[in-house]
């Protein structure tokens, strides 16, 4: 009695580890998502139970990051060939294979453009526009080297390209079309100005503009902005021209100041109303307010001005 249950015990052990094995007739298994990692299509990319058949060869499989679809009646007669069997449970109409692979897409494109821009011309930096934006390449898994540019011709007057882009070792090249523009670095604000406000050094940044769509008269330099006011309200980011700025006002139109007329010995002062705006070391109109009288002077400071005829200043 002890050993039958010794032999009994030992049996169902052997059938739970057979339950864990493939069973020869067991019926093929398609799997959700078919994926073949080379060039090659194989039994255990198609089926999850493919055991021993798991290697052999199907079909060639299609370019990388490319899909195909196959008939389910081919896949069934292969599996017969191979003392197989699939049902097609689901009554597929096709089955879809798709090839693995690195996908190389529309920046990456554009970065291996501009580097051997780059090359070509040593610090001169480009905008690239690709003329197909949906336009992606595929790397093989198993590939060797790395994508490069086999060879770029540019159509100087328009900016139109042509390159021709190896993906990997050995993969003929793909052509890459679209257009570039030459950039140039420009001051601009950092943020948003109002009509008067100072600009300081802080306020300003370099940003990059295409140097066929520069205007005439745009600011080249940083200091020319620095110390200078908005003549009117003015974006951050963008190019500035040198009729957008104005010398910083020291005195506003209507303001009342203090003119002041010097000479050895005499020192004359007078309130006035401006009559209109001016920086330091300019010249400003103002209303004498004792004598009604109106006087050229220059400011010398903020609400401050000298006067050069006394009498005048003294109404």
């Amino acid at each position: 009695m002890a050993i039958a249950l010794i032999l009994l015990f030992f049996a169902a052990s052997a059938a739970l580890v057979l339950g864990d094995e493939i069973a020869p007739n067991e019926p093929l298994r398609l799997r959700a998502q078919i994926e073949s990692q080379d060039a090659m299509l194989r039994f255990g990319d198609v089926f999850s139970n493919a055991g021993e058949l798991a290697q052999i060869v199907l079909t060639r499989a299609p370019a990388p990051g490319r899909m195909v679809s196959l008939d389910p009646a081919w896949l069934s007669s292969k599996a017969a060939q191979q003392s197989r069997v699939w049902r097609n449970p689901s009554s597929l109409k096709r089955v879809t294979v798709r090839r693995a692979g690195h996908r190389i897409g529309t920046g990456m494109l554009s970065t291996l453009i501009k580097e051997e821009l780059a090359f070509q011309h040593e610090g001169v930096r480009y905008e690239i526009a690709l003329a197909n934006r949906g336009q992606t390449l595929f790397v093989p898994l198993d590939a060797k080297g790395e994508s490069r540019i086999v060879s770029l011709d540019v159509t100087a007057r328009s900016g139109v390209f042509s390159a021709q882009i190896s993906p990997y070792n050995n993969a003929p090249s793909v052509e890459v079309r679209g257009r570039l523009w030459r950039l140039v670095q420009i001051p601009a604000l950092t943020r948003s100005f109002l009509a008067s406000e100072e600009i300081l050094p802080e306020d300003v940044q370099w940003i990059d503009v295409r140097e066929a769509a520069l205007r005439p008269g745009t600011v080249l330099d940083p200091e020319k902005l620095t110390g200078q006011a908005a003549r009117r309200a003015l974006r951050a980011g963008k190019p500035i021209r040198f009729t957008d700025l104005k010398r910083l006002t020291a005195v506003n139109r209507g303001e009342i100041i203090t003119v002041i007329y010097e000479v050895p010995g005499i020192r004359l002062t007078a309130k006035a109303r401006a009559l209109g705006e001016a920086a330091l070391g300019e010249s400003l109109r103002v209303v004498n307010l004792q004598s009604s009288r109106t006087i050229d002077v220059v400011v010398t400071a903020p609400g401050f001005a000298s006067a050069s005829f006394g009498p005048v200043v003294g109404g």
